[in-house]
């Protein structure tokens, strides 16, 4: 073979190597560059839905390049050993993708009781009330958010005057009162609504009507509505930890009928001199007038 010819084959062959080279380094993975200085950041474990209160168990701890930390990122070099986030037992306001930062942004941070944090926080499938109260009608002032209170209603019986005194055992002169939902959290009370010392010593404030926020259910929330138009509404404070039995739930009627013995002393009174009666007879020409009196009944009345 001609010497000229494997010169210009080895040069070719030359040049398709460097060429080959050349596109291999300009095609193919760079090398990895410095990152740079990295912080850990909360992200979340897994998928968080609207109105989740966030928990240790819903997060971790993840690097992430001080490049891309923005602001309302919760990063642990802010939290010494041992102190946990301040954003725990908090609802998120949107949900939050699983590893994805946790910020500020996400989450409903009003812890003085807005009305986006208060929605967050009733339980599913509850509903919150509201209703206004009095130091009186509130256990003097000590119901606060957390605590169980039975919720009870008086009223005026509108019963017929016939009715009332023409029932041998008559339950009810004029008044009542019922229990009527029991073991009822509270959610809120109004912020303006603290008792303050100086205002209970001078007497001031105390027939000012505040609100207080009840969880209670679809049921229960037409129930006291409805107790708003039949009478007036009282909340009585609850033992810590007090659990309702088939046996406590079960009350006697509370009338003023029953409640005081002059009523019932009076009633009894009425009834008798109702019961008796008087039978006129015609004989011949004359008329008597008999007064019968009626059997006493089982009671004794």
């Amino acid at each position: 073979m001609n010497k000229s010819v494997l010169l210009i084959m080895g040069g070719a062959l030359l040049v398709a190597i460097v060429v080959a080279l050349l596109v291999q380094a300009k095609l193919g993975p760079s090398k990895p560059a410095d990152a740079g200085p990295s912080s850990q950041i909360l992200v979340a474990n897994k998928q968080l839905p609207t109105g989740t209160m966030l928990s240790a168990d819903d997060v971790r701890w993840q690097d992430w390049p001080e490049s891309g930390v923005f602001t309302g990122m919760i990063q642990k070099k802010d939290y010494p050993e041992g102190k946990q986030p301040e954003v725990f037992n908090t609802p998120l306001r949107r949900t939050i993708e699983n590893g994805e930062p946790i910020t500020t942004q996400a989450l409903i941070a009003d812890v003085k009781g807005g009305n986006s944090f208060l929605a967050a926080s009733i339980s599913p499938g509850m509903r919150a009330v509201s209703i206004p109260v009095t130091l009186e009608t509130s256990a003097g002032g000590f119901v606060q958010p957390g605590d169980h209170v039975d919720i009870i209603v008086a009223y005026s019986g509108q019963l017929p005057a016939d009715a009332q005194n023409g029932v041998a055992d008559a339950v009810i002169s004029r008044f009542a009162s019922q229990t009527i939902l029991s073991d009822v959290k509270v959610l809120a009370v109004d912020q303006a609504y603290k008792t303050d010392t100086a205002a209970a010593d001078s007497g001031q404030g105390k027939n000012s009507v505040k609100n207080v926020t009840l969880e209670v259910s679809r049921e229960g929330a037409e129930t006291v509505a409805l107790g708003k138009q039949i009478g007036d509404l009282s909340l009585a404070l609850r033992r810590i930890g007090d659990i309702d039995t088939p046996e406590t739930i079960k009350t006697p009627i509370t009338t003023d009928a029953t409640t005081l013995e002059v009523l019932r002393k009076l009633n009894s009174m009425v009834i008798q001199k109702k019961s008796n009666a008087t039978v006129r007879i015609y004989g011949g020409t004359g008329v008597q007038n008999v007064p019968v009196r009626s059997l006493p009944s089982a009671s004794g009345q």
